[in-house]
């Protein structure tokens, strides 16, 4: 088995300027030394290619044109990607130093497993850390009570991306969502209880734009629409506003159990020396 399997991170990118330089630097700040960064703008007038071309000599692959939005960018990333793991980094968010060692740690111990996904550290535009979600160990309702994999710290095997199907270029906001179900039905998913990534929530991102519209709305319009209907082709039933409520209080709850095991505080220890070595 190699010790360093190749990991290509792709980068979506348009008009993030404000924030592309810190992403930029947390994938090549990484402690593990085999990885592929490729990054796709999509034709950024912010000063964004500036920004890309400071690092190109870094990068694998990058290139700055108009496409078809967000999920086209990382269909064309993951062509080009040669990489055994895979993930992408949203233009706005961060991984922590060993998010990608740590995974790829798991992913070689556990040949079976297809993704892994950790803990999400949130901060605001600024860099101000305002909140912290831990997870509990994933289970398969899990999806189906509608708890959110945190996009940022996921890698997953290119085998189980190509044998899902890859991602849903008709899908603008869940397109991740699908892409969790459909890899699920096929490998298992582990979750690993380290902080790996950091989530930017500011006034533009999609997801602040997507809670705010299902305060708004609820899931019958909008980018919310959009995920209740992902959700009933996979679980084949409608999703509510009040059933998202009570999903996310009992996702709380579970991952505060969780966090008493004697499972939960032995993988702890596992981690920590990862990261040490």
């Amino acid at each position: 088995m190699n010790q360093f399997p190749l990991v290509s991170i792709v980068t979506p990118s348009f008009n993030q300027g404000r924030y592309l330089d810190e992403t930029i630097r947390s994938v090549l700040g990484q402690d593990y030394p085999a990885v592929e960064y490729i990054i796709i703008d999509g034709g950024s007038s912010d000063g964004s290619v500036d920004i890309i071309k400071k690092y190109e000599n870094r990068l694998a692959y990058w290139v700055s044109e108009k496409d078809l939005g967000q999920t086209h960018a990382l269909i064309k990333g993951f062509a080009r990607a040669k990489g055994v793991y895979m993930g992408w980094l949203c233009s706005d968010d961060m991984i922590e130093p060993s998010m990608i060692k740590i995974s790829v740690h798991y992913l070689q111990k556990n040949p079976s497993i297809g993704m892994t996904f950790g803990d999400r550290i949130r901060i605001d535009a600024k860099g101000n850390i305002y909140s912290l979600d831990r997870f509990p160990a994933f289970k398969p309702r899990y999806l189906r009570w509608g708890i959110s994999i945190p996009q940022e710290t996921v890698l997953f095997r290119r085998d189980a991306y190509e044998k899902a199907g890859g991602l849903d270029e008709s899908l603008q906001m869940v397109m991740d969502f699908d892409l969790w179900c459909k890899i699920n039905k096929k490998y298992p998913i582990v979750h690993i209880p380290a902080f790996l990534g950091r989530f930017r929530a500011h006034g533009v991102n999609k997801s602040s734009v997507f809670s705010e519209q299902v305060k708004d709305q609820g899931f019958s319009e909008g980018w919310p629409a959009e995920y209740a209907r992902i959700y009933r082709k996979h679980f084949g039933k409608g999703y509510s506003s009040t059933g998202h409520r009570l999903r996310q209080m009992l996702a709380g709850l579970t991952a505060v159990w969780e966090r008493r095991s004697r499972s939960y505080r032995n993988e702890l220890k596992v981690i920590e020396r990862i990261r040490e070595s």
